[in-house]
């Protein structure tokens, strides 16, 4: 997990460049959280596979002065976890559940996604395979 703070612009210029940067590397971004505070410095939150996490953090590195960013921070051993489905958009409350599940298997989560048809979140790793099992019960899933 990467996490990216005080962008500040809410013009997206950072954003952009940085994402921009990510696709020329070939780096796939497989989560990505952006908001800005009530300050109006802004935070973004990126997971990477595992192989791809040096280099992004490398890419990041050397972006961070030209793009006025604060500060960039690492966390390894994350997991991301999720839940898909099209009843999101019919039934309120799937993302609720989902946070439920979490709750009572005591994860902690470091970052929180949702859409009109999933809810994911990033997790300490050695929790994935507890989270999974909980997960596939409380929605009863095969």
């Amino acid at each position: 997990m990467l996490c990216v703070q005080g962008l500040t612009s809410v013009k997206t210029d950072a954003e952009a460049k940085l994402l921009t940067e990510f696709g020329l590397q070939k780096i796939n971004i497989q989560f990505l959280v952006q908001l800005y505070d009530h300050t109006a410095q802004g935070q973004l939150t990126l997971a990477v596979a595992r192989e791809d996490t040096p280099a992004a953090f490398d890419l990041l590195a050397r972006l961070q002065k030209p793009l006025g960013v604060q500060s960039i921070k690492l966390k390894t051993d994350i997991a991301s976890i999720g839940i898909y489905g099209p009843d999101f958009r019919l039934r309120p409350g799937i993302a609720g559940s989902f946070l439920q599940c979490l709750r009572e298997q005591g994860v902690p989560i470091y970052a929180l996604s949702t859409s009109v048809s999933t809810c994911s979140a990033l997790i300490p790793e050695y929790l994935a395979s507890k989270v999974q099992a909980a997960l596939e019960d409380c929605f009863m899933l095969p």
